[in-house]
């Protein structure tokens, strides 16, 4: 069971959480795990999500992505959106700070330093 403050998402990010969740103790514990569940605090609902194998293969899609990122010393864009304000690694993430409205650091240091010599 995984606990959500909110609603549900539009999209599957809620179940490929639990379901990595569900993958990371069936290796450790040696035990199949075959469905999980998410309780919305918000609607006071829960949702049964079974871990089917094309759940498990997008789940593996995204660490082998993650794996990749990793190797190459890339990290992802973060784009803002709302509910960024209630997710604890907002001070890690950074998100107001990439994207297409984004400066460089070069380039705010140089504009700092122009702005100054004038």
């Amino acid at each position: 069971m995984e606990y959500k403050r909110g609603k549900p998402k539009p999209d599957d990010r809620d179940a490929l959480q639990l379901c990595a969740q569900a993958m990371c103790l069936e290796e450790m514990m040696n035990v199949a795990i075959l469905e999980g569940d998410l309780f919305y605090h918000e609607i006071r609902k829960r949702e049964q999500v079974v871990f089917s194998e094309k759940l498990r293969a997008r789940v593996a899609d995204l660490v082998a992505e993650m794996k990749q990122m990793y190797a190459e010393a890339r990290t992802p864009e973060a784009n803002y959106k709302s509910h960024c304000r209630q997710c604890s690694l907002v001070t890690l993430c950074k998100p107001k700070w990439s994207g297409k409205k984004a400066k460089s650091a070069a380039a705010y240091v140089q504009g700092w330093i122009g702005a100054e010599e004038l």
